[in-house]
């Protein structure tokens, strides 16, 4: 069995691409935070991160902090207006929810609706997995991106499945150690990124429909 502690060292190698990668992705978790920070801008900074995970996925490195600082300006008022009515309709949706206890009705009609509401909930969370990456990748307007993402969300169930999982999962990670909570949704982002780049790719009937990188 032959060693190469060169190609230990090696910075192309395969185990230290990796940890390129990973170290990227903190930064970029960390980007995203303080971009995040006046809370109106959490959607800008959320296209502008998977604007990067997904340039990972598509194995396109580039440079981080311009990649970032590009997605964040240039999606900024979709972004900002998808963020604000995501969060609106997420309000109502849980308000709704606690609402239905103080329902004046018998149990099986209060269950009733309540099951709307978590059905409704549910294509809710499949909508807007898929909001910002739409942004930070297709040049569309507000409502298209809305329209699609609830396509993609209800036509692809099982990816979409997956990739709340995979948010679950670093919710999990996230709950023992909330510190570094930046870093796991930057991880969950790239991770899911792979999948929404495969559902991506099914409805471009041109691949000159556009990224945004490409611009």
């Amino acid at each position: 069995m032959n060693f190469n502690v060169n190609g230990l060292f090696n910075p192309e190698n395969r185990f230290w691409s990796f940890m390129d990668k990973i170290m990227n992705l903190c930064v970029a978790g960390i980007l995203w935070f303080l971009f995040s920070l006046p809370l109106i801008t959490v959607g800008a900074a959320t296209s502008a991160l998977f604007g990067y995970t997904l340039k990972l996925a598509r194995n396109e490195e580039g440079y981080l902090l311009k990649s970032f600082w590009k997605g964040f300006w240039e999606n900024f008022v979709t972004s900002t207006l998808l963020w604000l009515g995501t969060l609106a309709v997420g309000m109502f949706l849980a308000a709704d929810l606690f609402a239905c206890q103080f329902l004046p009705a018998v149990g099986a009609l209060r269950w009733g609706v309540r099951a709307l509401l978590v059905s409704l909930i549910f294509v809710y969370f499949l909508t807007i997995i898929y909001l910002f990456p739409l942004v930070a990748t297709f040049r569309v307007s507000w409502k298209k991106v809305v329209r699609d993402a609830l396509v993609m969300g209800v036509g692809n169930l099982y990816v979409s499945v997956t990739v709340l999982v995979i948010y679950g999962f670093f919710g999990v990670i996230t709950w023992f150690f909330p510190i570094l909570f930046m870093v796991w949704f930057a991880l969950a982002a790239y991770f899911s990124s792979h999948l929404l780049y495969s559902v991506f790719m099914r409805y471009l009937p041109e691949k000159d429909e556009l990224y945004n990188s490409e611009r």
